[in-house]
């Protein structure tokens, strides 16, 4: 017979689904590129792709797009405090989804394909870093108000730094591309991790803070930034 879990075992349940989604955002965006550049040339002796989108044109193309359909998977899925961090997650996660469809150029050295869309997949990567970068410079700090004065500081200059990186990366890559420099694979590898830095960012603050717990269990008030229901009267 099956026994329901008790109230205590179900929100300990509950926390950890996020804490497993951020975990697993976090270790796709990391390790994608290390995958990529292993295998690579395992999986096809011919010239490697001198970017990761490139790699949509190889044998690893299950990989790429599996990669970034479930980040963008998680990211639809993951719900947090406030409504705008909610609505560019949901944005960033429907153009990284995008980003795996609609395929970039056919790298040099490699067949021609039946589809591409190159100006597309610029488009909507770029929108996923964008929103990813609002993310950490606008809504991060919402939750600091838990930490202490001194770790509050450093999470906010790490949040505003990772969030003008991500804006910044992408940017980057294009002024690359416009200038020639053909091998950008490590240059958007940087965006990857810049972006798995985020979510490990944030699981460190709310093990710190014990935020989600927190809100799951309502021991706790939430910082005055967080929007909150006002207890009946």
């Amino acid at each position: 017979m099956n026994i329901p879990p008790n109230s205590e075992t179900l929100r300990t349940y509950i926390a950890k689904t996020y804490f497993a989604l951020r975990w697993g955002m976090a270790g796709i965006a990391f390790l994608l590129p290390f995958f990529l550049w292993i295998v690579g040339p395992l999986a096809d002796s011919g010239a490697q792709p001198d970017s990761i989108s490139g790699y949509y044109h190889t044998p690893l193309r299950d990989v790429f797009v599996g990669a970034l359909v479930t980040t963008g998977t998680f990211m639809i899925l993951y719900k947090i405090f406030t409504p705008l961090e909610n609505w560019l997650l949901n944005i960033a996660g429907v153009s990284a989804i995008l980003v795996a469809m609609l395929p970039c150029a056919v790298p040099e050295g490699r067949p021609p394909a039946d589809f591409t869309f190159p100006a597309g997949h610029a488009i909507f990567a770029i929108i996923t870093f964008g929103c990813i970068g609002l993310t950490a410079i606008l809504c991060a700090k919402k939750t600091l108000g838990l930490l202490p004065p001194g770790k509050q500081k450093i999470f906010r200059v790490a949040y505003r730094t990772i969030g003008w990186l991500m804006i910044g990366l992408p940017a980057l890559v294009g002024l690359f591309d416009w200038a020639g420099w053909v091998n950008l694979f490590w240059v958007e590898a940087a965006g990857l991790w810049v972006f798995s830095a985020y979510w490990i960012a944030k699981t460190i603050e709310f093990a710190i803070t014990g935020a989600e717990q927190a809100a799951i269990t309502g021991t706790t008030a939430p910082p005055a930034e967080v929007p909150a229901n006002p207890p009946p009267g």
